[in-house]
């Protein structure tokens, strides 16, 4: 898995020095998740609703809140309160929350919202609040295209999680795999990316050839897999952002799949040469091939 990058505009940070009194201990078994209860962001102005491809996402603030939900849910820190046993109207929530509401429900920690949506844009504001200290911990505001609202869910719940637990959250992630299709005799095998829970499936490649060992750069949206071609291995770089495919170089008899080294600017890949089995390194710029010497 692997960070996404894209631009995504925080608009304004408000910081709170007073120290909280809620936080998630991780160092050790949690046998009692922290009760956070999520308030439906809603919709300051605009539509209610986002076109995401050919759907219609209806009610997008409730959306957003409800993915933050499931992210918090499945990491077994956080146990979400039911909707249905708020007080407080989420548009009153927001400006300033009724503290004594929140704690009668048993929550430690809340989150509020509001939501802009127009045509091009949907700006999305968020608020962490400490329920019992009565103390604001984050405020953050988030602006982008409308569908790109699920990469909001994700980013909030990662700023959340880093507040409460002090470590980096890991819901803004995707997941680059081969998908196979087809019956036994005839398997179709496309590489695909995927959110960390399992939605915006997108397919990279046609499934008209054979691909392997899918592998991210650490340092931006590349992807470099192995394929084969009439029988030999070829190596391939792929954008994911752009969509913009390449061919690095056939390589006969590769033993090892291609991946990046730990600075992003090189590929690294064993194959046979001579009668040996050798590592090599290939700067992805100049494209020049050179043998690791021991």
């Amino acid at each position: 898995m692997i960070k996404k990058i894209l631009f995504i505009f925080i608009l304004f940070i408000f910081s709170n020095s007073a120290k909280a009194v809620v936080e998630v201990d991780i160092t050790r078994g949690n046998l009692d998740p922290l009760p956070i209860a999520v308030s439906p962001l809603h919709v300051e102005s605009g539509s209610t609703d986002v076109k995401q491809g050919d759907k219609i996402i209806k009610n997008v603030g409730e959306k957003i809140s409800e993915v933050i939900e499931v992210n918090f849910k499945r990491s077994g820190l956080f146990n979400p309160l039911k909707k249905n046993s708020f007080v407080q109207d989420p548009d009153i929530a927001h400006i300033k929350p009724r503290f004594e509401d929140w704690r009668l429900i048993k929550a430690q920690a809340l989150i509020t919202g509001k939501v802009n949506v127009t045509e091009n844009k949907i700006r999305v504001e968020f608020r962490l609040w400490d329920v019992v200290a009565s103390k604001e911990m984050i405020a953050l505001a988030f602006s982008t295209t409308p569908n790109n609202w699920r990469r909001i869910a994700h980013i909030i719940s990662d700023k959340v999680y880093q507040r409460l637990t002090g470590e980096k959250g890991y819901f803004d992630t995707r997941i680059i795999y081969v998908s196979e299709t087809g019956p036994k005799t005839q398997r179709f095998k496309k590489l695909a990316i995927m959110d960390q829970d399992g939605a915006n499936v997108k397919y990279l490649t046609l499934g008209n050839e054979l691909v392997l060992t899918p592998r991210f750069n650490p340092q931006n949206q590349l992807v470099t897999y192995l394929s084969y071609f009439k029988n030999l291995p070829r190596v391939y770089l792929l954008d994911i952002e752009t969509g913009v495919q390449e061919v690095v170089g056939d390589f006969p008899g590769m033993t090892f799949a291609p991946r990046f080294s730990p600075d992003g600017k090189k590929i690294i890949m064993s194959f046979a040469k001579d009668g040996n089995s050798d590592i090599y390194t290939m700067d992805i710029k100049t494209r020049v091939v050179e043998k690791i010497k021991k």
